[in-house]
């Protein structure tokens, strides 16, 4: 889980002007122990049992039930965005890897620091970045939210089956946001 390396980077970067917020948005993988919030104060205790397993020192802000801060950031899982003062977007990723967010920050910072003087201006790219996952402490993650959620992952891996893998070795497999088609989609 990345709660620990994004712990440390604002920890780290907090003396340089940086804020950082957790949004709690709804349950990733609700269960017996960790169900769907039906009220903000379902929202508040597992948000503040996250907070304890996860040792969060940030600020957690709560969605409201309906996600209307999920549907306005992009509904993904685990998205970290960087947005400057005025709103403008830094960086937007669909899934929290915490050195692509250090990356990330240092580029802002460093774009902050030098932009009058080297002439700099911001402008808009997209890149694919890659990211390793604990399959143990994720496995654990689904154990302590119930036997539910485990079952729920288990039968969305079997669904998605084929989909999920890569058409060929070249490419690699399907992710949140890598929206290519095969040539057998496109009908060639």
């Amino acid at each position: 889980m990345a709660a620990g390396a994004m712990e440390q980077i604002a920890g780290r970067y907090a003396n340089r002007a940086v804020g950082s917020v957790f949004i709690y948005t709804r349950e990733a993988h609700p269960g017996e122990n960790y169900r769907h919030h039906q009220s903000m104060d379902d929202k508040r205790r597992n948000a503040n049992a996250f907070r304890a397993h996860s040792k969060i020192q940030r600020q957690i802000l709560l969605d409201d039930l309906k996600g209307a801060a999920h549907h306005a950031y992009g509904l993904l899982p685990n998205m970290t965005w960087i947005m400057g003062r005025g709103g403008f977007i830094h960086y937007k990723s669909a899934w929290t890897s915490p050195a692509d967010v250090q990356d990330a920050l240092e580029g802002v910072l460093e774009f902050q620091a030098n932009r009058t003087r080297n002439q700099w201006f911001a402008f808009y790219s997209e890149r694919s970045a890659w990211s390793a996952r604990d399959q143990a402490k994720f496995e654990e993650g689904l154990l302590r939210a119930g036997p539910q959620a485990v079952a729920d992952f288990e039968r969305m891996l079997k669904a998605a089956g084929s989909s999920r893998g890569a058409p060929s070795e070249d490419i690699g497999p399907r992710v949140p946001g890598n929206f290519y088609k095969t040539e057998q989609e496109f009908g060639e």
